[in-house]
């Protein structure tokens, strides 16, 4: 009975009555609001803003005609070799000798200029017509020089430009020492490589071809290196020095290319 008699009397009780109900603190109304701003912005942002991205491709430093197989004109034993790996044989330089069937010494000349890559034959091996003894990068082109040559998916192919700019990571100089080369596309050819293209391209070399391939790429991608008399190399690196000695070419390399920025919206978009 005593249960009941408070109850009631709770329930008379007009200051009660008449007080006012606070059904949300002042602080969660201002953390609702905040909340409210942050998914307005991120959702304008997603339709608005954009990621930058970047494309991570395998390439090699080279020269723009490449690497090419010389074949012989003669057929006989090869009785003297007058280069090296490594040397530089202006056109018509004497690079071997071939004695033939008559007896008679017959000299073989470089039929363009280059750097000698790869030596196939040997004092007293027999040759005939066509095959090849050496390799040769060339360096008659008019506008020779070293470059950086990348081979990319053709779709992130379509997304780059000439002008856009490349860093370069060289195999001989690690990046976390010298930094990276900067460079910029100057051409992008129009139609994918074969993976024969790739390898005719570096002399025959069909494992250095398949690395190139090995992330799907098969656009050949040209970046020229920018240049910088104040390091040694002779180029411009991320780190203001360098490395303290010359890059050569036929040097593998990565290429991380910066593609146009990406809608985070677009991620939920189909196709």
């Amino acid at each position: 009975m005593n249960f009941r008699r408070e109850a009631l009397e709770g329930l008379k009780a007009p200051e009660e009555l008449d007080a006012p109900i606070r059904l949300v603190r002042t602080r969660a109304w201002a953390l609702l609001l905040a909340l409210a701003l942050l998914l307005g912005a991120t959702a304008a942002w997603s339709a608005g803003g954009t990621l930058p991205r970047k494309v991570e491709v395998p390439g090699i430093l080279t020269h723009p005609l490449g690497v090419s197989r010389v074949q012989s004109p003669q057929t006989g034993l090869v009785s003297n070799l007058f280069v090296d790996s490594a040397t530089l044989v202006p056109k018509g330089t004497p690079v071997l000798s071939v004695v033939d069937a008559q007896g008679a010494t017959q000299i073989v000349r470089a039929p363009f200029a280059g750097r000698v890559i790869g030596l196939l034959v040997s004092s007293g091996q027999y040759i005939s017509v066509g095959t090849t003894f050496m390799t040769v990068e060339r360096t008659d082109a008019n506008d020779d020089r070293l470059l950086a040559t990348l081979f990319v998916s053709p779709r992130s192919a379509g997304m780059l430009r000439p002008g856009t700019q490349v860093d370069v990571s060289v195999q001989s100089a690690p990046s976390q020492a010298f930094g990276l080369l900067r460079g910029r596309i100057t051409a992008i050819d129009q139609f994918p490589y074969t993976a024969q293209q790739v390898a005719d391209f570096l002399g025959g070399d069909q494992q250095a071809a398949g690395r190139l391939l090995s992330a799907g790429g098969a656009v050949r991608v040209t970046v020229d290196l920018e240049t910088d008399p104040r390091t040694l190399s002779g180029y411009r690196w991320t780190n203001k020095s360098g490395p303290p000695f010359r890059i050569d070419s036929q040097t593998p390399i990565t290429g991380f290319a910066r593609l146009p920025g990406e809608r985070p919206l677009d991620w939920l978009l189909p196709g």
